[in-house]
């Protein structure tokens, strides 16, 4: 953006003046300025606001201000003392200024402070201004005698010889093409002059900072009349400074409101003055009596510590924001009043006036009138924040121009308004993008940018500057830099550019003549990217593929010159190019400027993602390349060298084709043979690109370079073919991809020499084969031998191998050998070294072996059926180690069960074996019981590490397991056998990490765990009769075994549970009791069925139930029983199930209340009421029922209330009781509830209460 004016491009901000703040001298603080008569008049500070009339004045004079002296303030007692008295008074004094003194130094702090805050914002416009920043006013320090700009000035006052006829009488501005001291007289259309008056010299607002008078305090005194008098002088010089404050505010206000500059002042005072009562209506006399505003026009600012002084500086903005918006707006409806006068088409000039037939200068049309204040509209639209106006202002100013070039006759062409005109028609495109951006417009802004460089670029067509000029490409790649440039600024500031993918870089030709915006009118799968926003880096790439075609042009220009020169006329003559700024372009360094825009486009593409990184490796070639080009060819190849590997990676073989085409120049040129002799080898691959008789002779420059030349270094040159199409073909492969440690196994390398490369007068000194372990590289140095079509070299470990190491075109050499590995892991051939000595040459060849297809033989190839392998993996041999788990089918509960683990070493080592043995937990966290038992070790749940004993090969061993569950279930058993073999010592030097090798081997064993018998159970209970008490349950049970080994039942008993205090369940007979026990013991199976029953007697209890406890059992089944002759018995214990019949929860009784039908009464008379209750229950008695009448206030009862009913409520009775009552009152209605009858059933814990049904409600009369 430097091409242009600053001026032009600066976003504007509203300008603040600041004064007041200058540095003061150290001396009297103003509390103790001099009087009225040693004062100089503020009148001659304010005068200072305008310029003098001297036509030479500056127009801007800093003028410093006037300081006050420094002489004492008068004392009113002069004379009136002794000599005594005065000596007091000194000292009085003298202790007042070192007190003054320290108030003078926090007000200096103060001003300093201030400064530091406001004179970074009085910095350099910026072009592009953040969302935050815009609000921000433009702050500048200026003297209190800062002289403005003169508004008007007279033409006459000005003219000069060349002026024109009929000059207009009235002032106008300095800077107006109507002044013949304008320097754009006669017909210039804007300058960076009136931007900067604007921007610069001409506040929206005055800001002044003043000192407020403060009196000294008064020295204490006996004498009150010395105090009173002393006061009043403080008063009458607090009035005379007040008042010359007034003057000197209100004639700076006068002369700054006649140009309609807001004045703000700021008082600087102490603190005790701002607390002080009398501030508040000395601030209000101060501001009535100069004719300030109401409206942010007077501060009180106090010393405070720096860090505040950014708060007060915003706040203060903020209170002159509106007052600077409304100076501008006032300035700009100026302006479009003047814009609307001028005329659609006017000749100042009318046709026969002496400048209209050439006379003299002619003056500025209608056009340019328009252009200027467009211009001047849109610009103080913009530094009001109105950005959609400010635009549209641009854009008319912009056709204006457009119009303006369109006519050669009112802006001919290479003239020095020409030249101006077009810089601010770039200037006003480059706004109108900004103004775009900033309401995050980014794709609309291609619309303007594009259409500003097809119309001027056809107008330079016109002009005679065409593609085929430096000017055209100087101009197109300035309006890409400066585009890239302002989408940089807006990246930064938080615009988002959408990261698409990689676009096609343009070239420059179409980058000068972009299509339309409606080039492509049907949709297609593909884009033009110049229609498409992009990066930053993408316009900076553009603009550096012109800077090129502008050095192009530039060269093809100055060779004409040289011809011209050559030539006879012109060396007598001295030719010299008629192109405009040749001159000029012979200072320029075309390469810099490209390298510096190429740069900058690989800058920001490193900072993109991936695809975008791929773009940056490409401009990194672009700059080499223009480094190559422009002789800087050590810079070209520390490029080269960085960037080539990339390329290769990538894969971008054109691009590589030309880095070693470049790189190889540049090493030539810079006499670096180290690079010279890597290209050399490099472009003998078949994908160099070099082809015919160069690809011939890069063999034999390669052998006259190690002939003739010596390298710099005594280390190796390294040549780096790895992963590309290189010198040789090279294959490498295993003949089996797996193996045992201490095993060998076949390996091959084929080197094969491609039809098109030429290597066969090269005899290499040695070839590396390389491990990917840290074994020794395998070494074939070169023989004296005579190369044929295919050569077999057997490679035996430990002994010196040679092979002729020459390869004709489509020659073999075939190397076989054999590995061993001596520890675990893969190896691979990692690569193959060519050495090639000569000379002091050391030149080592890297090559990567790619993948053995077939495997050659002097006969014929072979294609094994399991595949050749890159790679080889060494495993130790796996230890063979069988193992058997044996245990029953299934488990009874309470039962222990052997597990046994028998081990038997099949390998022909010695082996070391401990087992681990997990009992897995069953479902749920609860422990329930199980445990594993290994001779006198017991676990719920591991037991680990118990010792086998070493086992030598085909020897066994066993270990039993015993396994207990007291619940029915499923059990997992997992085991775990450690074998452990020594290995033998490595026959090479790489060490080992152990000299021993341990494996694991694994086992689960699944046993179910069943109940030793199924018993099923059902209970019949006997009918209740009349009259009997409690009831008979009978119990079937009916005994099966579910698994599938047999029992030996041994024994069966019925035991009571029934304890002998209470027996509410009591066992009568079981058939056990007549069976006996003759027919025990038996074995059972799954086949088996045994059947016996029991009889109870049950007590009675509530509403026909049962007594007892629904939860207990009321006897056991237990049996005595075996699965094994030979373990000893076991116990089982089936309990029977609860024998209970439930009470019913609703009560059988139904109680119902009967009152007087009809239900009336008479107060204190008796009456009767009656309560039925009837037992529903078919065969049980109601024994214990309770019937109690509830006391009310309003009735008494006559007779007993609580009743027991006797002899027990039989099945399907119903008993009547009668009561009588006596009302004592009436209600409100009549109509009172009687008291309410209770009616309970049973006894103890077991009493519940009875509802009672039937209406409740009498009427009672008197």
């Amino acid at each position: 953006m430097n091409s242009y004016p600053h001026e032009f491009l600066a976003h504007p901000q509203p300008l603040m003046f600041v004064a007041g703040l200058n540095p003061a001298s150290r001396g009297r603080s103003i509390s103790s300025a001099s009087t009225t008569s040693n004062r100089r008049p503020s009148g001659g500070a304010s005068s200072l606001l305008e310029p003098s009339t001297a036509g030479n004045a500056a127009l801007t004079t800093p003028i410093t201000s006037p300081i006050p002296r420094n002489d004492s303030l008068p004392s009113p007692l002069d004379g009136a003392g002794d000599a005594d008295q005065k000596d007091n008074d000194d000292k009085e004094e003298i202790l007042k200024d070192e007190e003054l003194d320290e108030r003078d130094k926090e007000f200096e702090e103060l001003v300093y402070n201030l400064r530091g805050a406001l004179t970074p914002m009085g910095g350099k416009g910026k072009v592009w201004l953040g969302q935050e920043g815009r609000r921000d006013f433009r702050i500048v320090l200026v003297d209190k005698g800062v002289r403005l700009p003169m508004r008007k000035i007279s033409p006459s006052s000005s003219s000069t010889s060349q002026s024109i006829a009929d000059l207009p009488t009235s002032p106008h501005s300095p800077f107006s093409p109507l002044i013949p001291s304008s320097p754009l007289y006669p017909d210039g259309l804007i300058a960076p002059v009136w931007v900067r008056k604007h921007a610069e010299l001409v506040p929206s607002v005055f800001v002044l900072f003043l000192r407020l008078y403060e009196s000294k305090p008064v020295p204490p005194s006996d004498d009150p009349e010395v105090n009173s008098a002393k006061e009043a002088a403080n008063k009458a010089m607090e009035k005379d400074q007040d008042d010359q404050l007034i003057r000197e505010i209100g004639d700076r206000r006068r002369r700054l409101g006649e140009r309609g500059i807001k004045l703000t002042v700021v008082l600087m005072a102490s603190a005790a003055t701002l607390d002080s009562p009398a501030l508040d209506p000395r601030l209000s006399y101060l501001r009535r009596a100069s004719a300030l505003s109401a409206k942010a026009s007077l501060f009180v600012l106090t010393p405070v510590p720096a860090d505040q002084l950014p708060d007060f500086v915003q706040s203060l903005q903020d209170a002159l924001y509106d007052s600077a918006m409304e100076y501008y707006s006032n300035h700009g409806k100026r302006v479009r009043r003047k814009r609307s006068r001028v005329p659609v088409s006017q000749n100042i000039l009318s046709p026969t006036s002496p400048q209209a037939q050439g006379q003299g200068p002619r003056a500025l049309g209608p056009q340019g009138w328009a252009v200027r204040y467009d211009w001047k509209a849109g610009w103080f639209a913009e530094v009001k924040g109105d950005f959609d106006a400010a635009r549209r202002h641009y854009e008319d100013c912009w056709n204006e121009l457009a119009r303006m070039f369109s006519s050669t006759t009112t802006l001919p062409p290479r003239t020095k308004r020409w030249a101006e005109a077009k810089v601010l028609a770039d200037c006003v495109a480059v706004r109108i993008c900004k103004l775009l951006l900033y309401d995050d417009q980014g794709p609309r802004v291609l619309n303007p940018f594009f259409v500003h460089l097809k119309r001027f670029g056809d107008l330079s067509r016109g002009w005679g500057i065409g593609e085929e000029t430096f000017e055209f490409w100087s101009w197109i790649a300035r309006q890409y830099r400066i585009f890239a440039e302002l989408l940089e600024m807006a990246q930064q500031s938080g615009m988002r550019i959408a990261s698409l993918a990689p676009p096609t870089f343009p070239t420059a030709v179409a980058a000068a003549a972009p299509p339309p915006p409606d080039y492509y009118t049907t949709p297609i799968s593909s884009g033009n990217p110049l229609q498409v926003l992009q990066q930053p880096a993408f316009y900076y790439y553009t603009a550096a593929t012109c800077s090129i075609q502008r050095q192009v042009r530039y060269q093809e220009a100055l060779a004409a010159e040289n011809d011209a020169l050559s030539s006879e006329a012109g060396s007598t003559s001295g030719h010299v190019s008629t192109a405009p700024g040749f001159a000029n372009e012979k200072k320029v360094d075309h390469a810099a400027l490209v390298i510096e825009l190429f740069t900058k486009a690989y800058s920001l593409l490193k900072e993109q993602d991936h695809a975008q990184n791929r773009m940056a490796l490409f401009v990194a070639f672009r700059i080499a390349e223009v480094y190559c080009q422009s002789a800087q060819y050590d810079m070209a190849l520390r490029f080269f060298d960085r960037i080539s590997q990339g390329f290769k990676r990538e894969g971008w073989s054109p691009i590589v084709i030309q880095i070693r085409k470049l790189w190889y120049e540049c090493a030539q040129q810079t006499g670096n043979v180290e690079s010279a002799a890597r290209l050399l080898v490099d472009m003998m691959s078949p994908d160099s690109g070099v082809e015919g008789e160069e690809r011939a002779a890069l063999q034999e420059d390669l052998l006259s370079l190690l002939k003739t030349t010596a390298p710099s270094s005594s280390e190796p040159t390294v040549v780096d073919l790895e992963g590309q199409s290189s010198l040789l073909e090279a294959q490498a492969g295993f003949w089996h991809s797996e193996s045992a440690v201490s095993r060998s196994v076949p390996y091959q390398v084929v080197l094969r020499c491609p039809e098109k490369v030429d290597i066969g007068d090269i005899q290499f000194s040695s070839l590396k084969i390389s491990w990917s372990d840290d074994r020794e590289d395998t070494i074939i140095n070169a023989s004296d031998h005579t190369p044929v079509e295919t050569e077999f070299v057997k490679v035996n470990h430990g002994e010196e191998s040679k092979a002729s190491l020459k390869w004709p075109p489509n020659h073999f050499l075939v190397i076989n050998g054999e590995i061993t590995g001596d520890v675990e892991g893969e190896v691979r051939i990692s690569g193959l070294k060519l050495g090639l000595q000569q000379g002091s040459w050391n030149l080592d060849v890297l090559l990567s072996p790619g993948e053995l297809v077939e495997w050659i033989t002097p006969k014929r190839g072979i294609v094994p059926v399991q595949a050749l392998s890159p790679s080889v993996d060494f495993v130790h041999q796996p230890h063979d180690l069988d193992v058997e788990i044996i245990h029953v089918p299934s488990a009874f509960v309470g039962e222990d069960v052997a597990v046994t683990i028998k081990a038997t070493n099949q390998d022909d080592r010695e082996m070391d074996v401990v087992l681990s043995v997990f009992l897995q937990p069953g479902e749920g966290d609860e422990d329930e019981g199980s445990t594993i038992t290994i001779d006198d070790q017991l676990s719920p749940t591991l037991l680990k590490d118990v010792s086998l004993g070493s086992l030598s090969p085909s020897a066994s061993t066993s270990k039993t397991i015993t396994l207990r569950a007291p619940m029915e279930g499923t059990k997992i058993i997992d085991f775990s056998l450690q074998s452990t073999v020594k290995l033998p010592p490595p026959k090479t030097l790489s060490p080992t990490p152990d000299d021993q090798r341990t494996e694991e081997i694994t086992r689960t064993a699944v046993i179910p765990v069943l109940r030793p018998f199924e018993v099923k159970m059902a209970v019949n209970y006997s009918q209740r009769l009349e009259g009997s008490e409690g009831a008979h349950a009978i119990v079937g049970i009916l005994v099966e075994v579910p698994g599938p080994r047999g029992v030996r039942v041994e024994k069966i008993q019925l035991l009571d549970n029934s304890d002998e205090e209470e027996r509410d369940v009591k066992l009568v007979s079981s058939s056990l009791d007549l069976e006996g026990d003759e027919s025990l013991p038996q074995d059972w199976d799954q086949s088996t069925s045994y059947a016996l029953s029991a009889k109870f007697a049950l007590s009675p209890g509530l509403r026909g139930g049962t007594a007892g406890d629904p939860t207990k059992a009321p006897a056991n089944l237990v049996f005595t029983w075996k699965s094994d002759p030979s373990k000893s018995a076991i116990t089982t214990v089936h309990p029977l199930p609860a024998l209970f019949i439930e009470s019913p929860r609703e009560s059988y009784l139904i109680p119902t209340l009967h009152l007087p039908a009809p239900p009336s009464v008479r107060i204190h008379q008796p009456f009767d009421i009656t309560l039925t209750i009837l037992n529903t229950h078919p065969t049980s008695s109601a024994t214990s029922v309770n019937v109690v009448g509830e006391t009310k206030d309003n009735f008494v009862w006559l007779g007993n209330r609580n009743i027991l009913l006797s002899p027990a409520l039989k099945p399907g009775e119903e008993r009547i009781m009668k009561c009588k009552l006596v009302a004592l009152s009436i209600g409100e209605d009549g109509w009172v509830e009687v008291p309410r009858f209770s009616v309970f059933e049973g006894e103890g814990e077991d009493r519940e209460e009875v509802r009672v049904n039937g209406q409740t409600m009498v009427c009672v009369r008197p």
